[in-house]
């Protein structure tokens, strides 16, 4: 019983040095990802100077790996905040759109490079304020939308939109890329969850973004789900609770 308790304890300290292992190496390299990608972005949005053909390919695809990157840190660093039970949430009364608009805006360059076309698809009528964590539902949000141009790639498209349905508001992120396999479909929001269609597939991922983005609707009190159909492509949903004021 006591060298029972003992390999308990021991277990718990090594998760937590683990734990605190990721966060640091996390934090330590997100800061000059996050440098270099503002220096690509500038290069491939021609800020600096016209580029040939050839040498925008060339940065757009080191702007890709390096967004990657940036996303695997980011993935792992929430990885080990679940571990530890540190993700809060902090509702508040807010609007969507603004949230939903802002992010398709920042992750333009990021389907760029991949040759993939984002789009917003803005309301007909106005929308009602919502509540949620804004920050971590922009979170959401990018994971979502980060996944469905990783696996659209080239030539693809990937089109965001929002609509009221009774007392929620439900954004729905559609692409026309490789789509999740039937009998793999259950295991999507698992963590560290990649279907076998994207094994080889020409790009990274941690198979955390999903499985963080359900954690935190769950914690806000909405949900999460998806259609799909493998080479056909995804449309995942979120639903945020309305304000009633």
């Amino acid at each position: 019983m006591i060298q029972k308790k003992k390999s308990s304890e021991e277990i718990k300290k090594n998760e937590g040095r683990r734990t605190e292992f990721v966060s640091i190496v996390s934090h330590q390299l997100r800061t000059p990802l996050s440098v270099i990608r503002g220096y690509l972005e500038a290069l491939v949005n021609e800020d600096q100077g016209k580029l040939n053909p050839e040498q925008k390919e060339y940065l757009s695809d080191t702007l890709r790996i390096n967004n990657e990157m940036i996303e695997l840190v980011n993935d792992y660093l929430n990885a080990a905040q679940l571990d530890e039970g540190t993700i809060k949430v902090h509702p508040e009364k807010t609007h969507i759109e603004d949230i939903v608009e802002e992010t398709v805006e920042n992750m333009m360059t990021f389907a760029k490079a991949s040759n993939c076309e984002l789009t917003f698809q803005k309301p007909k009528t106005p929308l009602p304020e919502v509540v949620t964590d804004v920050i971590k539902m922009r979170q959401v949000v990018e994971n979502i939308i980060s996944n469905a141009v990783k696996y659209t790639g080239r030539g693809g498209t990937v089109t965001t939109s929002l609509e009221q349905r009774d007392q929620t508001v439900i954004f729905t992120c559609k692409d026309s890329g490789i789509g999740i396999p039937k009998d793999q479909q259950d295991e999507i929001f698992t963590r560290f969850f990649r279907g076998h269609n994207v094994i080889g597939h020409d790009t990274q991922g941690s198979g955390l973004g999903l499985y963080t983005a359900k954690v935190i609707i769950t914690a806000l009190k909405g949900k999460i789900w998806f259609d799909s159909e493998e080479g056909k492509g995804t449309a995942m949903h979120v639903s945020i609770p309305v304000f009633q004021g």
